[in-house]
């Protein structure tokens, strides 16, 4: 066995993307995945402004979206500098107004400080956000392979719904790394339809889709998504090191 070190490099090495083809870190260090000093935060979705908040929101409210042309988008803005790597995850109370199921695709995106769109560039195309997708029938979770941080389908049985019932799921997002600066926007869209705009991936989904689909908010609604915020490494005052 020849010696050159190898078992002295890092377990994991992320890229913290920021927009285009722009890179906030690249290549850096660290000893694990999920990362050991992550903290978990929720936005927590408010139907009556279509915006998130780091506090429950205490009134009930809602908000509907045409199954197969709609959408809607849940917004918040940071006050600091934000990293979030890792794994999120999206829970909505939902349900389909006159149908027994429902499809649902989920991006998370960054807007800017005037909240116009900053994709990250991949294959020379900007990226539509990481994205998470969901059949309500199939929401139960698989008790062994599901954490706090990441939900998994068991995709044993299917749950249909009754028109109008409302049903909390939990939708898994897939792993990112992403810096949010200070005063930029973080972004929840929610469809019926596998939204890829300006995206060269030629993918298209069967949906079971009818009606309208309504997303319900705050009081015993507590919809929210969940993020990986990664705390500095070192910090004394406004020096920063990540």
């Amino acid at each position: 066995m020849e010696r050159n070190g190898w078992e002295l490099t890092p377990r994991v090495r992320i890229e913290v993307q920021d927009v285009y083809e722009f890179n906030y870190m690249t290549n850096r260090a660290e000893d694990s995945f999920p990362l050991k000093r992550t903290k978990y935060e929720k936005l927590y979705l408010n139907a009556a402004n279509m915006t998130m908040q780091n506090t429950p929101v205490e009134n009930e409210a809602s908000v509907s979206y045409d199954s197969k042309t709609g959408e809607v988008t849940f917004d918040y803005r940071f006050e600091e500098d934000t990293e979030i790597t890792g794994y999120m995850k999206l829970r909505l109370y939902v349900a389909a107004e006159s149908y027994n199921d429902m499809d649902l695709f989920i991006n998370v995106q960054k807007l800017s400080t005037t909240k116009e769109f900053l994709p990250i560039t991949l294959f020379g195309e900007p990226h539509p956000g990481v994205w998470g997708k969901m059949r309500v029938s199939r929401r139960k979770l698989d008790e062994k392979l599901s954490t706090d941080y990441n939900p998994v389908q068991a995709h044993t049985c299917d749950e249909k719904l009754e028109p109008g019932q409302i049903v909390p799921v939990d939708i898994e997002i897939v792993p990112t790394s992403r810096f949010w600066h200070k005063g930029q926007y973080i972004r929840v869209q929610i469809s019926g339809r596998y939204i890829r705009e300006d995206w060269f991936e030629p993918l298209i989904w069967d949906t079971d889709n009818h009606g309208n689909h309504l997303i319900y908010t705050g009081g015993q609604y507590e919809s929210f998504l969940q993020i990986p915020v990664i705390p500095p490494k070192f910090q004394d005052g406004d020096i920063i090191i990540r």
